[in-house]
């Protein structure tokens, strides 16, 4: 197995787990946004996050098979359902790992020119791997913000 089937199969992977819990937060609980402090400053909802995760992963698996890149006008989508959400995310996880395993062992030390600096190959596959294990972790916190502290563990996590 390469690197990039590698990094591929674990970008799917981890896409499937952010899916899955996107699905265990509570329905009514999908779009909140928790306030903190006397500011009353907002965060995202998981469907905010997941929503990013989509843009993200579209834009890199534009960048690593080198087409014509525009800057991201916003991360918000609209989602119509969690079936849409789930389903946009799971596609775009699966072009970018499309996008990776087509990726050259070369250009794997290639530079790549990002909106915040040039990065080598090797991270740029790994970039959107690490954004949805962190929106993940980031949908396990507002379950907890809302009392649900039982882990739903992904299906393909066993």
């Amino acid at each position: 197995m390469t690197i990039q089937e590698y990094v591929a199969e674990q970008t799917v992977r981890v896409a499937q787990a952010l899916a899955h819990f996107l699905e265990t937060t509570q329905e009514e609980k999908r779009e909140w946004q928790p306030s903190f402090g006397s500011d009353a400053t907002t965060t995202r909802s998981a469907l905010q996050q997941v929503g990013e995760c989509v843009v993200v992963n579209g834009y890199m698996a534009k960048l690593i098979r080198g087409e014509e890149l525009t800057p991201v006008g916003s991360y918000e989508m609209g989602f119509a359902s969690v079936e849409e959400a789930k389903t946009l995310l799971l596609e775009s996880a699966n072009a970018l790992a499309e996008a990776i395993r087509t990726l050259p062992d070369a250009n794997l030390e290639g530079v790549y020119q990002h909106p915040r600096g040039q990065i080598l190959g090797k991270n740029v596959i790994i970039m959107p791997l690490r954004n949805m294990a962190y929106h993940a972790g980031q949908i396990n916190f507002i379950q907890t913000l809302y009392g649900d502290t039982e882990f739903h563990v992904p299906p393909t996590w066993r």
